[in-house]
């Protein structure tokens, strides 16, 4: 229904907390705080991650830690829950170092299963830009 009244060339004003959703739909966004507008702009603006890093999973994360490592565009690697989180150096572009990558890993005959870039999303965004990330407020 909001999509269909944007459509219609109307400006709808959303205020929610649940940002999981808001995310969804919304195009532009203001993050109030304390009744301040503490940053505003476009959602993928405001998400943006500010590291260019890329998640990966693979049947041998170890072994590709090891050959990811060496490629001149990683900066560097950092093992999560599921996978691996690739942080590149700032200057490179993370769709073909991404593709580099997973061409080394499969020569290598390591299995990739999880090959995406790494999104903030407009929660985490929220809780960094409020400094309420570890508060207990």
């Amino acid at each position: 229904m909001v999509r269909a009244l944007v459509h219609e060339g109307r400006t709808v004003v959303l205020s929610s907390h649940l940002l999981s959703e808001v995310e969804k739909i919304v195009d532009m966004v203001a993050i109030v705080d304390h009744g301040e507008v503490v940053a505003q702009g476009a959602i993928e603006e405001i998400a943006a991650v500010r590291e260019k890093s890329i998640f990966i999973a693979t049947t041998d994360n170890t072994t590709a830690a090891s050959i990811a490592s060496a490629h001149s565009s990683v900066g560097s690697i950092a093992a999560t829950d599921d996978g691996l989180r690739i942080t590149l150096r700032p200057d490179i572009d993370a769709d073909p170092t991404a593709g580099e990558v997973n061409r080394l890993l499969v020569q290598a005959g390591v299995t990739v299963y999880r090959l995406e870039p790494a999104r903030t999303t407009l929660e985490q965004r929220f809780l960094e830009i409020t400094s309420r990330l570890g508060d207990d407020q």
